[in-house]
């Protein structure tokens, strides 16, 4: 066999197992279709909770500064 016809073959080969792994990866996300999305809805909203407290924080120490001010 002369060296084209190795590498014709390796390369054969290889794209094989390339189109092997990528229909089990497609199938092992099919069956766990969702439950990223419910992940990242719940991620979303607990850094949305965060940042709303964050702001009211924040928003209540300026008036409770604003208050002692005199006018």
């Amino acid at each position: 066999m002369n060296a084209i016809n190795k590498l014709i073959v390796t390369v054969q080969v290889a794209t094989g197992r390339l189109f092997d792994r990528a229909a089990a990866t497609r199938k092992r996300f099919a069956e766990e279709r969702g439950s990223l999305t419910l992940e990242q809805i719940i991620w979303t909203v607990a850094i949305a909770l965060v940042a709303i407290a964050i702001v009211a924080i924040v928003v209540n120490a300026i008036n409770t500064k604003a208050a002692e001010l005199p006018l």
